[in-house]
Formats: C-alpha cells, sequence, structure tokens
C-alpha cells in the first residue's frame, strides 16, 4: 500500500495504525500540541504540531509545508470532531475525499436531516430551534413526546426527550445556557466558506430497534461491516439518552438486513460520502418493515474496529486507510462469535458514595475492562453530558448469549454503584 497518509488527531491505539504501516503506509501525524505525546513520533513517519488545530491559517501553512516535500495522498481522522479538518485539507489539496461543504453537512444533526429530506430518504421530521419560527407549526404536525437535541454532541450528549411544550421550553432553556458554545465537530477558522448552522434539533421521536452500521466508501462501491444493535436505555428502566449495550452481529432476516443497508446506502449518498468509513445509526421498525436513518458521520464508529476484529477477524483498521486513498475493499467474512459493548452512566447526578466492580474482573466473558471514576468523583447523566463510569466487553458465542450476559452484568453494575445527591 505505497501511498502517504495524514491522519488528524489519534488516541495512543497502535492498532489503528499498524496493519497500515505493515502494509507500506506511510503514515503521517497532525494533532495540537495540546494532544501530543512525545511517543508518536516514533511511530508516524512525521509528526505535524500546531497550536490551534482549527485555525485555518496555522493549518495551511503547516500541511503545505509537508505536501511540499512529500505528497500527501490521502487524509483521514478516526475522531469525529476532525471531520470538518479533513474535509478542509481534501479540498485544498485536490485530493479524492469529502470537501469542506460535505463535511460540514455531516457534522450537523440538522444539516444531514435537510439533505436526506430533499433526497427522500426516511428519517424523522424535524426543526432547527435557533428561534422559535415555526413551532407551533411543527407541534400541530407532531404529539409528544418528542427529542430535543444539541446538533452537533457526541455519545447521546444533550439529547432529552420532551412530552409537552412546557417541557420542551424549560429544557430548551436549560440546553442554551449549559451547551451553546458546545460543538463537537467544529467549524474551521478563517476559512473561505460561511454558513450559518442550526444548533438546537427538535425532531418527531422514533421507535423501532436502534441499529448501527459501519460502511467503507471507496471506488464507489459501499462494504459494510455487520450490523450492530443496541439495547435501548429504557429497556433497563434507564431515564437517560445514551445506549447502554450494543452487540454485533444482531438477528435480522435477509429482507430486514436488505431494508436496512438500502436505506444506509441512499442515506449516505445524499450525503456526498466517499473514500471514507462512515457510522450510520438507523431505526428498524418491524411492525411495517421501514427504515429511518438517524445520523451519520465519516469516521469509524467507537469501539467498532475492535469489534469486527473480535466477531470476524476482518483488518478493519487497514481497510479505513485503504478507503481513504480510494483502493479496492476487500468483502467482509462473517462473524464467528459475537460481542457486546457495555458503558454505564451516571443515573443521576451527584458524587459517588459506592462503587466495587470487582466481579467484572473475575467474569471469563469479560474484556477490556474500564472503570473512570472512583468515590468521591462528580458524576452527570449522559443526556447533560457526563461521561461513562464504567465500560467493559462481552464475548460470547453467538448474539443472544452475549447480549443476556450483557445485560446481567449491566444490572449487576447498577445495583454496585450508589451515587449521593443533593436531594439525599
Amino acid at each position: 500500500m505505497k501511498a502517504h497518509f495524514l491522519t488528524i488527531g489519534f488516541s495512543s491505539k497502535k492498532i489503528h495504525v499498524s496493519s497500515a504501516l505493515q502494509n507500506g503506509a506511510k503514515i503521517s501525524l497532525l494533532i495540537g500540541r495540546d494532544k501530543f505525546k512525545k511517543e508518536y513520533e516514533q511511530i508516524f513517519h512525521k509528526v505535524l504540531i500546531v497550536d490551534d488545530i482549527y485555525d485555518w491559517k496555522e493549518l495551511k501553512k503547516t500541511v503545505d509545508q509537508l505536501n511540499q516535500i512529500e505528497k500527501i495522498d490521502a487524509v483521514l481522522t478516526r475522531h469525529e470532531n476532525y471531520v470538518s479538518l479533513v474535509g478542509a485539507i481534501n479540498q485544498h489539496l485536490g485530493l479524492v475525499g469529502i470537501n469542506y461543504a460535505t463535511a460540514r453537512s455531516f457534522c450537523n444533526k440538522y444539516s444531514m436531516k435537510q439533505k436526506w429530506l430533499a433526497a427522500s430518504v426516511n428519517c424523522a421530521d424535524g426543526i432547527c430551534l435557533n428561534d422559535q419560527s415555526g413551532l407551533d407549526e411543527f407541534l400541530d404536525r407532531h404529539s409528544f413526546p418528542l427529542i430535543l437535541k444539541k446538533t452537533s454532541a457526541a455519545h447521546s450528549n444533550f439529547v432529552v426527550k420532551v412530552n409537552s411544550k412546557e417541557d420542551l421550553l424549560e429544557k430548551l432553556a436549560f440546553l442554551k445556557s449549559h451547551a451553546d458554545g458546545y460543538v463537537t465537530s467544529k467549524p474551521v477558522k478563517n476559512y473561505d466558506f460561511d454558513i450559518e448552522e442550526c444548533h438546537f434539533l427538535l425532531e418527531e421521536m422514533l421507535f423501532g430497534r436502534e441499529l448501527t452500521v459501519d460502511t467503507f466508501v471507496s471506488q464507489g462501491n459501499f462494504t459494510h461491516t455487520q450490523i450492530c444493535e443496541y439495547v435501548l436505555a429504557n429497556e433497563l428502566d434507564v431515564d437517560d439518552s445514551y445506549l447502554p449495550i450494543r452487540t454485533m452481529p444482531t438477528l435480522l432476516n435477509e429482507k430486514q438486513k436488505k431494508i436496512v443497508l438500502e436505506t444506509t446506502e441512499k442515506a449516505l449518498q445524499a450525503l456526498g460520502a466517499k473514500n471514507c468509513v462512515c457510522h450510520t445509526e438507523l431505526f428498524l421498525n418491524e411492525e411495517n418493515n421501514s427504515c429511518s436513518v438517524i445520523e451519520s458521520t465519516p469516521r469509524s464508529g467507537g469501539n467498532r474496529a475492535e469489534m469486527t476484529i473480535a466477531t470476524s477477524g476482518y483488518d478493519y483498521n487497514l481497510a479505513v486507510f485503504q478507503a481513504s486513498a480510494d483502493f479496492p475493499i476487500k468483502k467482509i467474512t462473517k462473524p464467528k462469535k459475537a460481542i457486546s459493548i457495555v458503558e454505564y452512566f451516571a443515573e443521576e447526578k451527584g458524587v459517588i458514595e459506592k462503587i466495587n466492580l470487582d466481579f467484572l474482573v473475575k467474569h471469563p466473558a469479560v474484556s477490556n475492562l474500564k472503570i473512570r471514576n472512583q468515590i468521591g468523583d462528580n458524576v452527570e447523566q449522559a443526556k447533560f453530558g457526563g461521561k461513562t463510569i464504567a465500560s467493559f466487553y462481552v464475548t460470547a458465542e453467538d448474539c443472544v448469549q452475549s447480549r443476556t450476559i450483557a445485560i446481567e452484568l449491566f444490572k449487576q453494575v447498577q445495583k454496585s454503584i450508589e451515587i449521593k445527591t443533593k436531594s439525599k
């Protein structure tokens, strides 16, 4: 794979780059000074360090210096917050990937919805709530509950269900005061592209099975990973917006798989996806065999590489690089086992008073356990910007077994963590 790749951002996961390096790729890294680690110089061909990674003046100068010495063939990122940078650099260097306007459409949940509605892609109807014009008309068309979202946020942060107009206005005021400036996928400063973007989105609530699929888009073709399914928060009696458990693969008949993948491809075509890997979320309504897309982003889903490798042995990480350079992508083999990923957030705002997760360490099906908090730490719900307290993998022979074990362990985690709130 003789090509020079510029990857933007790095989370110290050497597995993300090792396959490409072993296959002859030359990989340089662009990273902000605040994220840089000295060890990265031993991994990458060149490391470009910038003070402000979102400032186009600094970015352009740094990229041009590298490109003049060693031509850059492809640009990619594994991080949602750098998608705009990929588009800007692609457009500046005339590379085959998405341009800046396409990147910005992917970065805003309202912008992508407009693209889908224009292309007749099934999705929830929605309205921008930067102001309240058109709100009453929208409420006349739809009944509560509805979903209120920050248009640029990761991991279900700042996504809330509203049950009345009064509830909506109260929660909208809260989000505007606490999350108005919060943007996961920031626009590039000093770049010759200016558009007024929606910050808050109100949309109709979708029902059904929530699914995700990662898709490698290269040479005009779509190569899909196995479809993954979530256990929703309400299924575990959790009053929050995040998705506690995801399992790959899942049980779908051939007709259902076809509907899901056709909807995914139509959604990606409408957004202009090319030469990237896209992570797409959908709802499958089994009552009428319809599928609606929720959102998509042109970077890999969290933990999706590990899930794909664990279930089928397929080299997801290599395919990320191949897609960015418009190389052919191998077909993904059928899964030989199943994996579930469990994430636990605080169920209320407060201070951790008790946490004992030793039972996870001893469980034979559990791996990759990460416990991020301890007694005395302040924690918050996901829908208000909180972070995971604990996460882990559950591996089993089939998806029913891994899902069942994951649910049981999630419920044990619930009982093993106590949070003291102001009301207690």
